[in-house]
């Protein structure tokens, strides 16, 4: 994947706007053709440590080296990798422009690193340094706190990239993770590079699909993937069914089937578990079957 995310996300348009989605809510604030492809030993130094996409921002009033880093798992030691990074860089930077020492009043370029993460599962590791380390009692106060600049896309928050490529990008892996299309998109129109990179991402074989029929320009995407999430929630369903009936989904369904509730609430239920995108607690209130049941039926799905 490492290719294709220096080519989709090296863009310089695209890459800006990962920033300007997270600092600026998708206001152009930083601008394209103040990026440039840097190729110092510092950059390539700092490469060399498995950062995907190193460049330097610069306006005339200060210089800036950003670096966007795109996990496709969750790795705990994440937030302590990224200090790493940052800590190269800096040294790096100093060796190369003093010779003994940083003259007073002197101060660096900014190093801004971003955690784009696009897998499917939930960041569940450390987003900041304090979550990773033993804070003895007392020591609070003495504690240097260090965060991750992470964007997680399979979540129910959306971000805004003021940019089309990468937003598409982004509302492509909402939908395909969360299993859901939205009424107002089914007729949108995706970008063609942010359809290739979503599916080298999800390896979702339908975007590949649509993407060898077409040809240059938007694609409209939204129908296909509809179909082909109606047709697993039916496979779902019709096995979760299937299941339910011939073991009875052990006791918590088979007590609710033999105080006669009846296949729809069931059905129902298990449409809500495959979309996953309500909690249990949620479902039960909405379909009448307890946490128990549904804790079964999620089992056998």
């Amino acid at each position: 994947m490492d290719i294709e995310s220096k080519k989709f996300l090296g863009q310089p348009k695209n890459f800006v706007s990962i920033f300007n989605a997270l600092l600026f809510d998708g206001k152009q604030v930083l601008k394209p053709e103040y990026l440039k492809d840097e190729n110092s030993e510092l950059v390539m130094n700092v490469s060399s440590k498995h950062v995907d996409i190193i460049k330097r921002y610069e306006d005339g009033t200060y210089l800036d080296l950003f670096v966007i880093e795109s996990q496709s798992y969750v790795d705990p030691s994440m937030v302590a990798r990224v200090m790493e990074y940052e800590s190269v860089a800096r040294m790096r930077y100093i060796r190369q422009n003093f010779k003994k020492h940083i003259p007073m009043h002197t101060r660096l370029p900014m190093i801004l690193t971003v955690v784009l993460y696009v897998g499917e599962t939930k960041w569940n590791a450390a987003k900041r340094l304090s979550e990773l380390e033993i804070i003895h009692p007392g020591f609070e106060d003495m504690f240097n706190e260090f965060k991750l600049n992470l964007i997680e896309l399979n979540t129910n928050h959306k971000y805004n990239t003021g940019e089309k490529a990468t937003q598409d990008f982004f509302d492509l892996l909402r939908m395909i993770y969360r299993k859901q299309i939205l009424k107002e998109d089914l007729d949108r129109e995706f970008n063609r590079d942010a359809l290739y990179f979503a599916y080298v991402v999800t390896k979702n074989k339908e975007l590949l699909n649509i993407y060898q029929e077409s040809e240059k320009g938007d694609v409209k995407v939204c129908r296909a993937l509809d179909e082909m999430f109606e047709e697993s929630t039916n496979k779902g369903i019709q096995m979760g069914i299937k299941q339910g009936i011939e073991q009875g989904i052990e006791q918590g369904i088979e007590q609710g089937i033999e105080r006669g509730v009846k296949n729809t609430q069931i059905k129902i239920a298990i449409k809500m578990l495959v979309r996953n995108d309500q909690t249990l607690e949620e479902i039960s209130e909405i379909v009448g079957l307890d946490l128990d049941a549904l804790r079964e039926l999620k089992k056998s799905i």
